[in-house]
């Protein structure tokens, strides 16, 4: 099967959906795709239904949390998962540290590959009070992934290049306890000033072998490159 994971660049709602990319994001031919930074408002039904017209008709999105006393109670972006193959929801333990991160969280299954993808976005904190929980729970839930076929996918927001990138020493101890990443050779976000950082990843377990991985952009929909690879069991 294919697998994709694609930033929509919703900014928290700041820019519109642009029906386009799910046009763009049917182009990839991926069995699965995990959309992060999604902010659905008025138009998430016409989204799911080009979706679910072109055969991805399997369509899971993550909850949104109760508010948290104290903490940025904004609509946060969310995780879409829109695959042609079954999904079932995974059971998360999701921590209650911020409002923000349990919804750029969505687990699931597909039952017929015994397949667990946990679609994920890292939220770009400005303090090490919220990164530092929340790549604790990643390498936490990593861990108890790693005995079965598993994938994690998504907007880590952290450079492989990048010794100093914050959460970088938990993301070098889940390569270093079973999981391997998928390299496209090529970076996923285009930020200002031709910046350039590979920051969207797959993961996966040694159940799994990943290949062919390749970036797709498109610069008049998203600031990031959908990133594609196959996934063998």
């Amino acid at each position: 099967m294919y697998i994709a994971t694609w930033n929509l660049n919703h900014q928290g709602g700041t820019r519109p959906v642009l029906m386009e990319a799910a046009d763009a994001a049917i182009a990839l031919r991926a069995d699965v795709l995990v959309f992060t930074e999604f902010f659905p408002r008025q138009h998430e039904a016409q989204f799911r239904a080009t979706l679910a017209n072109a055969g991805w008709t399997e369509q899971l999105i993550s909850a949104l949390p109760c508010e948290i006393a104290g903490q940025d109670n904004r609509e946060p972006n969310r995780i879409f998962i829109a695959s042609k193959l079954p999904l079932a929801p995974m059971t998360l333990d999701l921590v209650p540290f911020d409002r923000q991160f349990p919804a750029n969280l969505l687990g699931v299954t597909l039952p017929a590959l015994g397949l667990s993808v946990l679609g994920v976005r890292v939220p770009a904190y400005n303090t090490g009070r919220l990164l530092f929980p929340a790549w604790q729970w990643i390498e936490e839930t990593a861990a108890s992934l790693r005995s079965s076929p598993a994938i994690i996918i998504g907007d880590l927001n952290i450079q492989v290049s990048s010794a100093r990138s914050r959460g970088g020493d938990h993301f070098r101890r889940i390569l270093a306890n079973g999981w391997h990443r998928a390299e496209p050779g090529g970076a996923t976000f285009f930020g200002y000033k031709g910046k350039r950082s590979e920051i969207d990843h797959v993961l996966a377990t040694i159940h799994c072998v990943i290949s062919d991985a390749v970036c797709v952009r498109h610069n008049a929909i998203s600031d990031h490159a959908a990133l594609v690879c196959r996934v063998e069991l």
